[in-house]
C-alpha cells in the first residue's frame, strides 16, 4: 500500500471514529478524558503516576465530592483481583470495529482497572500482546481454512489482518477522541464543501438551456422520412 493509500485509510479511520451515535459520542469524550489525564500522569509524574481510580478521586475532589473513600476502597478491590481485566481489554480491543466502537471504549476502562494492580506499562503491554495474540491466531488459522466452501464464511489472511489493523487503530485513537471532537466542532463551521459536480446528462447546455429528452442534438442530421 503507498502512502496516498494509506493517509486515505487513515483519514477513513479517523472519520469512522468520529461517526457515532450521540450517547456514544458522550460516553467516549468522557473516557476519552479519563484515559487522556491516565496517561498523560505516568509521562508527567513517571514516579508517582496517579492511577485511573486516583484520576477520578481527584476530579471528584475538585468538585467537592468525596472521592478519596470509595476510590481507596474500589483500589483495593481491583488490586486483588490479578490481572484478567487486561486480558478482557485486549479482547475488546480485538472486537472494535468500524460500526462496533463501544468494545474500544469498554477496552480502555478494563485497561485501567488491570492496572491498579499490575501497573501502567504492564497492563498495556498485555492488553497489546492479547489483540496482536489474537490477531496471530485467526490469521494462521486463515492459512490452513478452506476458501469458501459450500458459502459459509470462513477466514482469509488478507482479511483477517485488515480487521485486526482497524480494531487497532480504532482502539488507540480513543485517547485522542476529545481533543479530535473539540477541533472538529471548532473548525466545522469553518469548513467549505466542495459543490457537486453534476452528471453528464443532467447538466445543463450550453446557452443556460437544457436539451429536451427525445429532442435530437443541433448536430444530428435526420433521413429522409425521419420523425
Amino acid at each position: 500500500m503507498d502512502v496516498q493509500a494509506q493517509q486515505r485509510e487513515l483519514a477513513r479511520l479517523y472519520q469512522a471514529a468520529l461517526d457515532r451515535p450521540r450517547w456514544q459520542q458522550v460516553l467516549a469524550f468522557g473516557v476519552s478524558l479519563w484515559t487522556l489525564a491516565w496517561i498523560a500522569g505516568q509521562f508527567l509524574v513517571p514516579e508517582d503516576g496517579p492511577t485511573a481510580l486516583d484520576v477520578l478521586g481527584r476530579l471528584a475532589a475538585r468538585f467537592g465530592l468525596t472521592g478519596g473513600e470509595w476510590a481507596e476502597r474500589l483500589t483495593e478491590t481491583w488490586q486483588s483481583s490479578g490481572g484478567g481485566f487486561a486480558l478482557l481489554g485486549g479482547l475488546l480491543w480485538a472486537a472494535t470495529t468500524e460500526r462496533g466502537q463501544l468494545p474500544a471504549l469498554l477496552g480502555w476502562i478494563s485497561v485501567m482497572l488491570g492496572a491498579e494492580r499490575l501497573g501502567y506499562q504492564p497492563a498495556i503491554l498485555l492488553a497489546v500482546a492479547t489483540l496482536a495474540g489474537f490477531v496471530l491466531v485467526l490469521w494462521l488459522a486463515a492459512l490452513t481454512s478452506d476458501r469458501f466452501v459450500d458459502r459459509r464464511t470462513t477466514l482469509l489472511p488478507r482479511e483477517v489482518l485488515r480487521a485486526g489493523v482497524t480494531a487497532a487503530a480504532l482502539s488507540a485513537v480513543v485517547p485522542l477522541f476529545a481533543p479530535a471532537l473539540f477541533l472538529a466542532r471548532l473548525g466545522n463551521p469553518y469548513l467549505t464543501k466542495a459543490p457537486k459536480i453534476l452528471s453528464a446528462d443532467r447538466a445543463p447546455a450550453r446557452g443556460g438551456s437544457s436539451r429536451i429528452p427525445g429532442q435530437p442534438k443541433s448536430n444530428e442530421v435526420r433521413e429522409p422520412g425521419q420523425s
